[in-house]
């Protein structure tokens, strides 16, 4: 259904473009004027303690997170070759924003700055970031290392995101009532190429229905069919059959393809 990258290079390249859709989704929301600051504010009385706009800035926490951490390893590697990449989402830094959860301009202006950052530190990696190991660091409430690398923390960092939009989703749409939220905001990107695929197969059943019923047509009736001379044992099959046996084939990979739906 979906073809696997052909390199790191490739790959590096992908899951780049698809953080910054994901961060798109919430730059056009934020843009569009249906979220006011009194809303960005609301306080969700489904989940506690819970605002849009607290959402939006941890999605935008994690992020900063790893680009600023990424950043300050490209600074040190060039002087100390075995310098270690660290990454902690644990650290605080929120508190250096703390108006990005209640202003809708203010968080749109650093979700663009944070997706431009994003850019600027894959800039002529070339793949090379994507397989870079990296520690990270989790309270648990113990501190715990473990190993990563950056292209799976900064796959974590938009699946994460769409977590935080699928919550926030709730209050605005459900809560608020808000209109024009757009449908895809808060879904994964797997979901949105499932829901496509989807898409593809139903017009491909239809297409084959159709298809299948205008050569059902074209076949003699039952009651021609009892009327006419029935072949001898050493006849070959009737058109009927043959017909039968011609679309079989294509009738099994039809069920074939069915059954992977």
């Amino acid at each position: 259904m979906v073809a696997p990258a052909s390199s790191w290079k490739e790959a590096e390249e992908n899951l780049l473009s698809c953080t910054a859709q994901i961060m798109n989704q919430a730059v056009e929301i934020l843009r569009s004027g249906s979220i006011s600051d009194s809303s960005y504010r609301f306080e969700s009385k489904v989940i506690a303690g819970s605002t849009p706009g607290k959402h939006f800035r941890h999605v935008l926490d994690h992020l900063r997170i790893l680009t600023d951490a990424i950043a300050d390893w490209q600074t040190r590697i060039k002087t100390d070759a075995k310098a270690v990449l660290r990454v902690d989402y644990d650290s605080r830094i929120a508190s250096k924003l703390p108006h990005i959860e209640t202003s809708v301009a203010a968080s749109l202006r650093e979700f663009e700055r944070t997706t431009d950052r994003l850019y600027r530190v894959f800039d002529g990696s070339h793949g090379r970031l994507y397989t870079q190991p990296l520690r990270l660091c989790a309270t648990t409430p113990f501190v715990v290392e473990m190993d990563s690398t950056v292209g799976r923390e900064l796959w974590f960092c938009g699946l994460h995101a769409i977590h935080h939009y699928a919550l926030a989703r709730v209050i605005l749409v459900k809560e608020l009532e808000l209109k024009g939220v757009d449908d895809q905001f808060g879904v994964a990107p797997s979901t949105l190429v499932h829901r496509e695929w989807r898409k593809e197969s139903n017009r491909a059943d239809t297409a084959h229905d159709a298809l299948s019923q205008g050569r059902n047509d074209e076949l003699p009736s039952s009651s021609q069919s009892s009327s006419s001379q029935q072949p001898s044992p050493s006849s070959g099959p009737s058109h009927g059959q043959s017909a039968r046996a011609s679309r079989s084939p294509h009738s099994h990979r039809q069920h074939q393809f069915k059954s992977k739906l």
